[in-house]
C-alpha cells in the first residue's frame, strides 16, 4: 500500500497489533437460507472462493433482514472488547450504520460469528440511482479493540450486475 492511498484510512495496517485475520464472510437469505454471497481468502492451494449471486443487493440487502457470517483468527495476543461499526452510503447519504461486538477472542483461535444485517426499506428512486451508477456506494469499517481503532476498511459497490 502506497502513501497516498493511506490517507484515506483512520489507521496503519501495523496498527492491527492483534493479528485479526478476516478469513470468510458470508450473506444468506434469512427465510430460505440461500447464500447470496460468500467469499473466503485463498486457501493453501491459492484458490480463492467467491460466489456472489448477481445483484444481489437489488433483490435481497434492501428489502431483507440478512443474517451475515464472518470468520477470523486471532493471533498470540488475547482481544478484550472486540467491535466494529459499518457504516454504508450512497454518495454523501448515510444509509445505515450498524454496530456489532464480539466479544473476547482467545488467542491464537479461529472465530466465527453472525450478526444480523437489518437494511432500511430505500426507495425505488434510489435504488434506481444506486445501480446506475456504480461504486458510488460505498461502506467504512472500523474495527476496535477496548475501544482504540486497529483496523479500517473500505469497499465499493456495483449492483448493475457487472454491466
Amino acid at each position: 500500500m502506497d502513501f497516498l492511498s493511506l490517507l484515506d484510512y483512520l489507521c496503519k495496517p501495523e496498527d492491527n497489533i492483534y493479528n485479526i485475520d478476516f478469513t470468510r464472510f458470508k450473506i444468506r437469505d434469512l427465510e430460505t437460507g440461500t447464500v447470496l454471497f460468500e467469499i473466503a481468502k485463498p486457501s493453501a492451494s491459492g484458490t480463492c472462493s467467491l460466489k456472489p449471486k448477481a445483484l444481489f443487493f437489488l433483490t435481497a440487502v434492501f428489502f431483507l433482514i440478512l443474517p451475515c457470517r464472518v470468520e477470523f483468527t486471532v493471533g498470540e495476543k488475547p482481544v478484550s472488547n472486540f467491535r466494529m461499526i459499518e457504516r454504508h452510503y450512497f454518495r454523501d447519504r448515510l444509509l445505515k450504520n450498524f454496530d456489532f461486538d464480539f466479544g473476547f477472542c482467545i488467542p491464537s483461535s479461529r472465530n466465527t460469528c453472525e450478526h444480523i444485517y437489518e437494511f432500511p426499506q430505500l426507495s425505488e428512486d434510489l435504488i434506481r440511482l444506486m445501480v446506475e451508477n456504480p461504486y458510488e456506494t460505498r461502506s467504512d469499517s472500523f474495527y476496535f479493540v477496548d475501544n482504540k481503532l486497529i483496523m479500517h476498511n473500505k469497499a465499493d459497490y456495483a449492483y448493475n450486475g457487472g454491466q
